[in-house]
């Protein structure tokens, strides 16, 4: 998954992103897949009787969120993929006194 990390600025809520998944079986055997975002039903993509698959696909997203890819027929977790966003915001950082001050 690629990019797999997203940094809000205060004044944004969510990211919205152009992502590139893909996978490639290591046995090079052909496998029948679809990638879903999360626990989600509906799969962004699939592909059948492949060995490796590709995709770009515009996401909206809020929080950090988990990519799956699951076999096509039984649903079996095959693979997963983190994308991360970080609130860049400052709002739990104290800021340092100067040791000098008498007041």
């Amino acid at each position: 998954m690629k990019p797999n990390i997203c940094v809000l600025s205060a004044a944004e809520a969510y990211c919205e992103d152009i992502l590139v998944a893909e996978w490639k079986s290591s046995d090079n055997k052909n496998y029948s897949l679809c990638l879903y975002q999360g626990s989600s039903k509906k799969p962004i993509e699939c592909w059948q009787n492949t060995s490796f698959g590709k995709t770009e696909f515009t996401q909206t997203i809020a929080k950090t969120t988990l990519f799956e890819l699951r076999d096509m027929n039984n649903q079996t977790l095959l693979g997963q993929e983190s994308f991360q966003v970080i609130n860049a915001q400052k709002k739990y950082q104290r800021t340092r006194r100067n040791p000098w001050s008498f007041f």
